[in-house]
């Protein structure tokens, strides 16, 4: 009798956990995951340096999110200001290396920018960067504008494809699918100028010495036909 009891009982119970659990996992907010990324940095020679990131999550948040900002230090450059721009709330001071701040419900954007002061000779920056999961096929678009008269001239990191803007300004474009909490970028005041006088110059050289060198041989020829 006890057995006909408890049995049907169990089965009840296994049961109603067996609905209650797909119920409950539906219920809960799917992760955060990036899937793009816009950074517009420019620098500027002996003043502050600004950045702005804009973030796309691949889904709008589905209740009010908690989220960190991380800001890994760096020798010789510090964040000196750091704003949400649009998407974020309750942007907090920073804490160590993080930020505390809020998205609310619905986000599927927001924007940030910090103001940066480096040392003169340091060509890193720190990038204040989401705590959040970065999907494997995110878009990152980074776009740097070294400061008037400079170019690229040592290490950079990640790798960039060098242009010239209108102002003569030159530009650094990156795309790739990583965040880095890190931006390097060493430049110098090496002209286009100089660059394009050395250019001829070594071309003018070595034109030079093919002529002189087709001009002895042919004359050796002469000579020793004769």
């Amino acid at each position: 009798m006890t057995r006909r009891i408890v049995i049907p009982i169990v089965l009840a119970t296994g049961a109603m956990l067996g609905i209650a659990s797909p119920a409950a996992a539906q219920e809960e907010p799917a992760p955060t995951t990036l899937t793009r990324a816009d950074v517009s940095v420019t620098m500027n020679a002996g003043a502050t340096d600004v950045l702005r990131a804009t973030y796309r999550l691949v889904e709008p948040t589905a209740e009010t999110t908690p989220i960190e900002l991380l800001v890994l230090p760096r020798d010789n450059a510090e964040v000196t200001e750091l704003t949400a721009v649009s998407g974020l709330t309750d942007l907090g001071p920073m804490n160590g290396i993080r930020a505390e701040a809020t998205l609310p419900a619905g986000t599927s954007e927001y924007t940030v920018e910090q103001h940066v002061r480096r040392v003169d000779g340091t060509h890193g920056l720190p990038l204040a960067i989401p705590d959040i999961a970065t999907a494997r096929t995110a878009s990152v678009n980074i776009e740097i504008t070294l400061p008037p008269g400079m170019r690229l001239t040592g290490d950079s990191m990640p790798s960039y494809h060098v242009e010239t803007s209108d102002d003569d300004r030159t530009v650094l474009h990156h795309r790739g699918h990583s965040l880095p909490s890190v931006l390097v970028a060493e430049y110098g005041n090496t002209s286009r100028t100089s660059i394009g006088f050395w250019s001829s110059t070594v071309g003018l050289v070595l034109v030079t010495v093919v002529i002189i060198a087709w001009a002895y041989h042919s004359f050796r020829k002469e000579r020793v036909r004769r």
